[in-house]
């Protein structure tokens, strides 16, 4: 019989929340099949509103970005509702492989922010691109919570399987969708930012309401893109803008446009933005930079205004070929 770890300084928590933004939009379900899985209860916080972001703004400070921001309110909406908060250490390394360092320090933000509250964190430090180190690292926390290491490695693989069906499932419905007819847009964002309701959400809705298919850059091929924005760009640091940044040059051939999004103050995508917008030929963008401020009207006229000029150009207007 295998022996359990004597620091099980987790093992008294049963019910774990999850803050419903930035990470959790790439690995929330996955979190929640391990959690699950390992025994615990998981409670998520409900869908990012006006109040969510009200209360974020007021435990931040202005520098941080739109997305951070929308967390912190998120993290608030848990206390009272859980034993403990579970505020991961995501981080990038190797050349070309770099992370937001803002999801390096997050626990450290968070345990600040929240220190008088008395807020009990779960954390624990992964490479997001490194698949092995990082079931290394949830194995680990697996024993942290008391389980043997044999438990939390099975939990841990079939959290993995679960998740990996999900996304070729998700990749096969956008493929179709990719190859179909009409107004296809590319939403160009971070997980975080495309799969919010109310910050991608709204976006994605507009278009829908004009007609247009809404495709996303996490729902197709990561390891192409990845590939594809070698050839793009041998300085570009950070991961998630190179995943951007190639699935728009893979995919463009079948989209009519791209809205490229990102959250006020994003320091990387202002950088990285820019190169895509320099780089990425051939194709209408829309560049959307989304900030905290009320109202969507000014929203709704670019975007209306984005799809009338490409399906106008599509009719042989402004010059189209």
């Amino acid at each position: 019989m295998e022996l359990r770890l004597d620091r099980a300084e987790y093992a008294d928590v049963h019910v774990l929340g999850l803050p419903r933004a930035l990470h959790y939009y790439r690995f929330g379900e996955l979190w929640q099949d391990y959690f699950t899985l390992l025994g615990l209860e998981c409670v998520v916080s409900e869908p990012t509103n006006k109040h969510i972001l009200s209360r974020g703004i007021s435990r931040s400070i202005d520098e941080s970005c739109y997305s951070a921001k929308i967390y912190m309110g998120h993290v608030e909406a848990l206390l009272g509702r859980c034993d403990a908060v579970f505020v991961p250490r995501i981080a990038g390394s190797g050349f070309r492989k770099k992370y937001c360092t803002r999801f390096e320090s997050l626990y450290d933000t968070v345990n600040n922010t929240f220190a008088a509250d008395g807020v009990r964190l779960v954390t624990m430090s992964h490479d997001w691109n490194d698949a092995r180190s990082a079931g290394d690292a949830y194995i680990e926390l697996g024993t942290r919570f008391g389980k043997s290491r044999a438990e939390a490695k099975r939990a841990w693989s079939a959290a993995c399987r679960l998740n990996t069906q999900r996304h070729k499932a998700a990749r096969r419905e956008q493929l179709a969708l990719q190859r179909s007819e009409g107004t296809k847009l590319l939403l160009a964002a971070h997980p975080y930012i495309a799969h919010d309701p109310y910050i991608g959400g709204q976006i994605a809705e507009m278009l829908q309401n004009l007609g247009c298919t809404v495709l996303y850059v996490d729902r197709a091929n990561p390891r192409a893109a990845l590939s594809r924005s070698e050839s793009l760009t041998v300085t570009m640091p950070w991961l998630e803008s190179r995943e951007i940044l190639g699935t728009i040059d893979l995919m463009k051939k079948d989209l009519s446009g791209v809205v490229l999004a990102s959250a006020y103050p994003c320091s990387s995508d202002s950088m990285a933005n820019e190169f895509i917008l320099r780089t990425v030929k051939d194709i209408p963008i829309l560049q959307l930079t989304l900030d905290v401020q009320d109202g969507t009207a000014g929203l709704e006229t670019r975007l209306e205004s984005f799809v009338d000029i490409i399906r106008f150009r599509k009719e042989g207007g402004y010059g189209a070929k």
